[in-house]
């Protein structure tokens, strides 16, 4: 209507018209209903705080009054009890934390002397001299006629509660603390809602009987020039307000006074109120900007059309002609755009995705590439078994930098190496792969001793370590006949040994990591073991994990682990610190590579083993969300047969591989069939029996393409599993027969014992 070219300017112009006269109208609407209702609200919302406040007080008032008077009926008829009376005095000042000393006082006769006693929180019992006894009569003055409690008319906030007893009279003065008092009053009503932000009132606490300020407001005299007037209307806004109650069982009144510059300034805060006709308004404001726009964004329909297609995937849609360049016409050259580069960016994200892909399956391999280089544990079936070994990484990415081995340098001589190489990920597995390769190579039957190992791996990694780069190791050289261990560290932690249930550091002097300096020094050192102590080697993965509120693990917390839970051989050792590990560092992420070598020194323990055969079958339903059911399982039945670790997560990696293949390809992600397996553990061989009623398949032609190393791309999705699975296992083994595919998995076992 007025010509504008730029539906900007056009929705602008209509919103800001319409909005100057609905705020208009808005605004003097809601002005005069604050001016109306703030102080019939003020009144209220005060009125019901004062009272809050006074039952709270005399709930207080009425708690010390029973507690006292209990009191005073206790307080015994002859002076030789009491002694009786500190206790019940004691028991009052727990009971009423408001009280700050209780007086016992007892009036002179003709027959006895003035007595009293003062008792207060941070003193026993005082007797009260002439004077203090003179005190406590002015404060609470009593005679014959005088029966009832009553409250001090003096300055201070004392409870009198005369008794008699035969014929004496006393009287028992509670001194009430006014700290629990001032808070109590000083708390202003809460005028807080989503627009005030401002505490105001004048709260006060006056005694009617002698006209003293038991909590003083910011303005005495404004107040007591009120409560002596009380001239002033508080139904006029533009006056003082004074909100005041009496307590029932007290002189006393409170109360709260609201000066008129705090209320003109709070109802003008409330002012603010105006904008909650904003919804109102906005509904108005719709209305005119939909009459407005329905003209104005007629071509933005067909580009909205195009948009749909683009949305739904349809990246080749048509867009329309740019015609008019206006917003929508530029708008419509932005989509333009958008497509054109969203569709290079999806083509560019299906390639990284592939490489990604890749990359990740590459890193699979690799990772168990290096664990294939890491010795595996096994337990010699020999009747002069000298020793056994167990050992756990755990890298915190796919491939880790920490590495672990054992080797025997002739009949009588084991070498054990532990070592950290420094950062983590594909840079660390490539120097732990280095070094290892470079132990292996190094370490001879003619080697002599650990220095000269270290010696020879430090100058190899010097040489061309531009990246610096570098390795803590530590290397122990065991002699099987006498139980002497000569050992050497580079820069690495101390292991332990334990020994009787006791657990103490092979502490030595260490030379630096390797690889940084070529004429570094490995100081040796020397420990004879006895029979079945057990040796600890670990990285600082273990002692420096952290749990989620930031605190180490330590060496002292592993230490104590292990002595508070001596283990009786090495793979309890290693589950031992693995279990406490776990619940220390909790959800906390693993930060770093974790590996523990445990073993035991066994010279005069023969290897002895009774056969025997367990077999377990476990019924399948065809659904992927029992696989974690079924691992748990499977790690419950081969831990009650002392099986390594190692080998149990491996048993439970086969296991979720064969099972998601039969699954996803066999029964096509059906959920109405059943899988059976059978697990067979023997003294020398595990055994798992998968059969299933599936389509038939094959896996070891899937397995044979991979060995022949062909493209990962024409090898299917489930064939990267099974390839996994033979890498994991000793033999596989599948027929076809009755309608029923089963694929038999076997793997030699070593046992915990």
């Amino acid at each position: 209507m007025f010509g504008f070219k730029s539906i900007t300017h056009r929705l602008i112009f209509g919103c800001a018209v319409a909005a100057v006269v609905i705020y208009s109208l808005s605004y003097l609407q809601m002005r005069a209903l604050v001016q109306k209702t703030l102080m019939v609200w003020i009144k209220h919302l005060s009125q019901s705080h004062i009272d809050r406040t006074a039952k709270e007080i005399e709930e207080i008032v009425r708690s010390l009054s029973t507690n006292t008077q209990i009191l005073t009926q206790k307080i015994p008829d002859s002076n030789q009890y009491l002694e009786s009376i500190p206790p019940l005095v004691q028991n009052l000042l727990e009971q009423q934390s408001q009280i700050k000393s209780v007086a016992v006082a007892w009036l002179p006769n003709s027959t006895n002397t003035p007595l009293g006693f003062s008792y207060n929180r941070q003193q026993k019992q005082t007797n009260l001299s002439a004077i203090a006894l003179n005190s406590v009569l002015t404060h609470c003055p009593i005679n014959n006629t005088t029966t009832q409690p009553f409250w001090s008319q003096t300055h201070s906030i004392i409870y009198c509660v005369p008794f008699r007893r035969r014929e004496t009279l006393g009287v028992v003065a509670v001194e009430l603390s006014s700290d629990w008092l001032i808070p109590l009053i000083r708390q202003k009503p809460n005028l807080k809602d989503g627009i005030n932000q401002t505490d105001i009132g004048d709260p006060f606490l006056i005694s009617l009987s002698t006209r003293e300020w038991i909590v003083s407001p910011v303005k005495p005299d404004q107040v007591m020039s009120f409560l002596s007037s009380q001239a002033l209307d508080s139904n006029q806004p533009t006056q003082d307000v004074l909100i005041s109650t009496t307590l029932p069982s007290l002189p006393w009144k409170m109360g709260i006074l609201f000066s008129n510059s705090e209320l003109q300034t709070l109802q003008n805060k409330y002012f603010v109120l105006i904008t909650i006709s904003m919804t109102k308004d906005m509904l108005l404001m719709f209305l005119v900007i939909v009459l407005v726009s329905r003209h104005t964004t007629r071509p933005l329909r067909a580009l909205i059309s195009s948009t749909e297609d683009m949305a739904a995937g349809n990246l080749d849609t048509t867009l329309s002609p740019v015609t008019i360049r206006d917003e929508v016409g530029r708008l419509a050259i932005a989509f333009r755009l958008l497509r054109d580069s969203l569709k290079a960016h999806i083509e560019k994200l299906q390639h990284t995705t592939a490489a990604k892909q890749k990359l990740e399956s590459e890193l699979a391999i690799a990772s168990q590439i290096q664990r294939t280089m890491l010795p595996k544990i096994n337990v010699s079936h020999l009747p002069n078994q000298r020793y056994q070994i167990s050992a756990l990484l755990q890298p915190a990415r796919m491939v880790g930098g920490d590495l672990y081995d054992f080797f025997s340098l002739d009949s009588d001589r084991l070498c054990i190496i532990i070592g950290d190489v420094a950062d983590k990920g594909v840079p660390a597995a490539l120097l732990m792969a280095q070094t290892i390769t470079l132990i292996r190579t190094i370490a001879k039957p003619t080697t002599i001793n650990p220095t000269e190992i270290l010696d020879s791996v430090n100058l190899a990694l010097c040489r061309d370590n531009e990246e610096c780069l570098f390795v803590t190791l530590f290397c122990g050289i065991i002699n099987l006949n006498n139980g002497t261990i000569l050992y050497a560290s580079g820069g690495h932690d101390a292991p332990l040994l334990i020994r009787n249930g006791q657990v103490q550091l092979l502490e030595s002097e260490t030379g630096p990591p390797l690889g940084l300096y070529d004429d570094a020094v490995f100081p040796q050192a020397k420990h004879l073991l006895t029979n079945n102590d057990i040796i600890v080697l670990y990285t600082d993965g273990i002692t420096e994990a952290m749990n989620p509120q930031g605190e180490l693990f330590s060496e002292a917390y592993l230490i104590h682990t292990i002595t508070n839970h001596p283990p009786t051989n090495p793979a309890r050792a290693i589950r031992t610190i693995q279990h406490f590990h776990q619940q220390f560092i909790a959800d906390a992420p693993q930060s770093d590579d974790m590996t523990i070598l445990s073993l035991q020194y066994l010279p005069s323990n023969p290897f002895s083993q009774e056969i025997k055969v367990v077999e377990q079958i476990i019924t399948i339903n065809s659904e992927l969300t029992e696989l974690e059911q079924v691992k748990q399982r499977i790690s419950e039945i081969l831990e009650s047969e002392s099986l390594l670790l190692e080998l149990i997560e491996d048993a439970q990696l086969i296991v979720e591989e064969v099972l998601v293949n039969i699954i996803q390809h066999g029964y096509e992600n059906r959920h109405d069939q059943a899988i059976d397996l059978r697990v067979k553990i023997s003294d020398k061989t595990l055994s798992m029996s998968f059969e299933d009623g599936g389509k038939p398949f094959n896996p070891l032609l899937e397995i044979n393409l991979l060995n022949r190393e062909v493209e990962t791309d024409e090898i299917s999705v489930g064939g990267l599993g099974l390839y996994l699975v033979q890498k994991l296992s000793d033999h596989i083994e599948y027929e076809y027969s009755n309608g029923k595919n089963l694929l038999t998995v076997y793997r030699n076992i070593t046992k915990t014992f």
